[in-house]
């Protein structure tokens, strides 16, 4: 390797990191409200819908390791529990205007994929807020009384199941904060380029 020159390798990082941006699944915009993000302010969510998400090389070279980690995990779940694993589906509540898509079903209950770049960033006993809620909304407008979600950390591949149970009191803010989004998006469109 002592005759190695950088400058004849960039023409090769430049075009995978061009290929993997292309190919990252980031959408620079939605037509729908992601119930992914539900956890955010009604403000953010409108503005985001309405202007979409900032875009950039790094953003979507991460957004492109997220669905690789998710993918592959999905695959061995399919691959292990054939008779209890199903593919997500889609979940569409007014009209398509806000829209979930768990990664999987796990007997019917939604379930979802994490990463965590860190095994110290792995939840212990409290899982972060927007996936919190982000599993809590699934189960809310799938009628699901649990939910699963499985972290894998990127440093060593440890990986981590959590059964998540109804909490009435945030399915009762998530439904708030919908109503909240579709009265705005309905009777005041205007409101959605000017947050």
């Amino acid at each position: 390797m002592k005759n190695l020159n950088i400058r004849d390798m960039s023409y090769i990082s430049n075009d995978l990191t061009r290929y993997t941006c292309e190919n990252s699944h980031f959408e620079p915009c939605r037509n729908y409200i992601s119930l992914s993000k539900i956890a955010s302010p009604v403000e953010e969510l409108i503005a985001d819908y309405g202007n979409g998400f900032e875009d950039s090389v790094p953003i979507r070279l991460k957004c492109y390791k997220g669905y690789q980690m998710e993918a592959d995990l999905k695959s061995r779940l399919f691959h292990l529990f054939p008779d209890k694993v199903q593919d997500g589906g889609e979940i569409s509540i007014e009209g398509g205007l806000i829209k979930g898509h768990p990664d999987f079903l796990w007997n019917g209950m939604p379930g979802d994929c994490k990463s965590v770049l860190k095994d110290e960033w792995m939840p212990v006993d409290q899982l972060p807020r927007r996936i919190y809620w982000q599993i809590q909304a699934y189960m809310l407008y799938s009628h699901k009384e649990k939910g699963l979600l499985i972290f894998e950390s990127r440093e060593t591949g440890l990986i981590k199941d959590f059964w998540v149970y109804a909490n009435q009191r945030v399915m009762a803010d998530i439904k708030d904060k919908v109503n909240q989004i579709v009265s705005i998006l309905k009777h005041d469109p205007a409101k959605v380029k000017t947050l």
